[in-house]
């Protein structure tokens, strides 16, 4: 798996490879919905939204497959494409987006791709 998270949670992978995002930290009393998105620069939404219920864990995992990040395109011109991405936790009392970078709310969770090198299977 080519994914690669940094300390301020960029992550950095090929356009159509997979890879797993451990999202850590949850309360395990409470059983809850994570939330994981992507959009463009310009805020449009790629492909779907993903979910995993919590089932009183404290870590959830996504897996992001290689269909879902060959949605993640990288102009011809161009070295490398910036994405953003949210994750969010759903509870029946509470709704709260996780800050990753910088934990403020200007910060942006950058997801850098780069274009896919080979086609493989």
């Amino acid at each position: 798996m080519a994914l690669f998270i940094d300390d301020d949670g960029t992550i950095t992978m090929f356009q159509g490879d997979s890879g797993e995002i451990v999202v850590s930290g949850l309360d395990p009393d409470k059983s809850c919905d994570v939330y994981f998105a992507i959009q463009t620069k310009k805020r449009v939404p790629v492909g779907s939204e993903l979910m995993v219920k919590s089932n009183f864990s404290d870590t959830v995992t996504f897996v992001l497959t290689a269909d879902y990040t060959d949605l993640l395109t990288v102009p011809k011109n161009k070295e490398y494409e910036i994405y953003q991405y949210g994750i969010k936790i759903c509870s029946d009392e509470n709704e709260d987006t996780v800050f990753i970078a910088n934990g403020d709310y200007g910060a942006v969770n950058q997801l850098i791709i780069y274009p896919k090198k080979v086609e493989g299977v």
